[in-house]
C-alpha cells in the first residue's frame, strides 16, 4: 500500500516560524501567546521608532546613505509582518486547501513529483535562512571589530551603555531575522508546491482513459475539475496577500542594492561591514527572484493545462464531458498576473526591472555625491 504524502511537510519549518511569531494559532498556552504577541508588536514598533529618530538625528548624507538599508528595509519588514498577521486567516485556509489536494496524489509518479517539490522548498528555505544568519552575524562581527562603535542597528535608544545596548540589539536582531525569513519565503514556497500540484493535475488529465465515454473516465474528469478549483482558490489567496506587500519590496530592494554597491565601492569599511552588505544584497535578490520565477511558472503551467484539456478530443464526447472540458479551458484562459500594489506584475521581467533600477540609482547617487571630485 502506497504511503500517504503530505504537502505540508515542505512547510513544516515555515509553520514553526509562524507559530513562534503567533501567525499560526497556539493550541496550548493561549493566554501566554497573547503576552508574547504583545511583546512582538512592541519589538516592531519600538524598533521602527528608534530607526526614525536615528534617521532624523543622522549627522551626514553619507552616513545616512550607508544606514539607508536599515532605515527603509526594516520598517518594510515590520509592515509585511503586520499585513501577514492580520491576513493570517487566509493563510490558514491555504493549509486546508493543500490538505484536500493531497488526496489526489495517487501514483508513484505523483509522489516523486511531490517529494522533489518538498525538497526544493526545504532547500530554498534553508538557503535563505543561512543567508539571513550570515547577514545578522556579520553585524555582530562588526560590533566586535569596532568595539561597540558600530552597533548592529543604527537606531536611537532611550538608555546608554554599550553592553546593555548590544545585548538588547542582539536579542531584537535574532527575532527580526526570524521574522524576515517568514515574511519573504512563504510566497515562493507556496508557489513551488502549488506548481507541483498543477503538474500532477496535468498528468491526471493527460492520462484519462482512452474510452472517454465511460462513467469511470468522467468521474476522473470531475476529480480534475475539483482539483483545478482548489488550485485556483490557493492562487487567489496568495494573490490577495502578496499584492499588498510586494510593490514596496521591489522599490526598497532596488534602492538598497544600489546603495550597498555604492557603499562597498566608496566607503572605507571593515570586513564585517563588507560581508554584511554583500550577503544582505543576496537576500534582497532572493526576496524578489524566486517569487517572480515561480509565479511565471504557474502561469505557464496554467496554459499547458488548457492545451492538455483541449487535446482530449472533447468535441467527439458526450455532453457532460464537453461541458466539463469547456469549463476547465475557460478557467485557464488569460490567467491573471499577481500585480504588486495593483501596478507591477510579479514576473521575471519585473525582476530584471529591479536590477536595472538598482543600476540607475547607483549611477545617479554616484554623480550626486562625487560630481565635484
Amino acid at each position: 500500500m502506497m504511503q500517504k504524502l503530505d504537502t505540508l511537510t515542505g512547510l513544516k519549518q515555515m509553520y514553526t516560524n509562524w507559530k513562534i511569531l503567533c501567525v499560526m494559532p497556539w493550541c496550548n498556552y493561549k493566554k501566554y501567546s497573547k503576552i508574547w504577541l504583545g511583546l512582538i508588536f512592541f519589538f516592531n514598533i519600538a524598533f521602527i521608532f528608534g530607526l526614525v529618530v536615528d534617521m532624523v538625528l543622522c549627522e551626514s548624507l553619507k552616513q545616512g546613505l550607508y544606514n539607508s538599508p536599515f532605515y527603509f528595509g526594516c520598517p518594510v519588514n515590520a509592515t509585511k509582518y503586520f499585513i501577514i498577521f492580520f491576513m493570517r486567516h487566509e493563510l490558514w485556509k491555504l493549509k486546508d486547501l493543500f490538505s484536500l489536494l493531497d488526496k489526489n496524489i495517487t501514483s508513484e509518479e505523483d509522489q516523486r513529483l511531490m517529494r522533489n517539490g518538498i525538497r526544493k522548498v526545504q532547500w530554498i528555505f534553508m538557503t535563505y535562512n543561512i543567508l539571513m544568519w550570515f547577514v545578522g552575524y556579520s553585524r555582530i562581527l562588526t560590533l566586535l571589530q569596532t568595539r561597540g562603535k558600530v552597533l548592529i542597528f543604527p537606531m536611537w535608544f532611550p538608555f546608554g551603555g554599550v553592553i546593555g545596548v548590544s545585548v538588547f540589539e542582539s536579542i531584537v536582531a535574532n527575532f527580526l531575522w526570524l521574522q524576515d525569513v517568514s515574511n519573504d519565503m512563504y510566497a515562493p514556497c507556496f508557489f513551488i508546491l502549488l506548481n507541483v500540484h498543477m503538474k500532477i493535475l496535468i498528468r491526471h488529465l493527460s492520462n484519462i482513459a482512452e474510452d472517454q465515454k465511460s462513467q469511470g473516465c468522467y468521474s476522473d474528469l470531475t476529480a480534475c475539475i475539483e482539483s483545478h478549483i482548489l488550485i485556483l482558490r490557493i492562487y487567489g489567496g496568495l494573490k490577495s496577500i502578496i499584492s499588498k506587500t510586494f510593490f514596496i519590496q521591489i522599490v526598497i530592494s532596488s534602492i538598497s542594492i544600489c546603495v550597498n554597491i555604492l557603499s562597498i565601492a566608496t566607503f572605507n569599511l571593515s570586513s564585517g561591514e563588507k560581508v554584511f552588505l554583500i550577503t544582505y544584497s543576496c537576500t534582497l535578490i532572493m526576496k524578489t527572484l524566486p517569487i517572480c520565477y515561480y509565479g511565471d511558472q504557474f502561469l505557464d503551467l496554467t496554459q499547458i493545462f488548457a492545451d492538455t484539456a483541449y487535446a482530449t478530443d472533447w468535441v467527439n464526447q458526450n455532453r457532460n464531458f464537453r461541458i466539463a472540458i469547456l469549463f476547465m479551458i475557460q478557467k485557464s484562459q488569460n490567467p491573471e498576473f499577481i500585480f504588486a500594489g495593483g501596478i507591477v506584475p510579479i514576473c521575471l521581467p519585473t525582476f530584471l526591472f529591479v536590477v536595472r533600477l538598482a543600476y540607475s540609482f547607483s549611477a545617479l547617487l554616484f554623480n550626486v555625491l562625487y560630481q565635484d571630485v
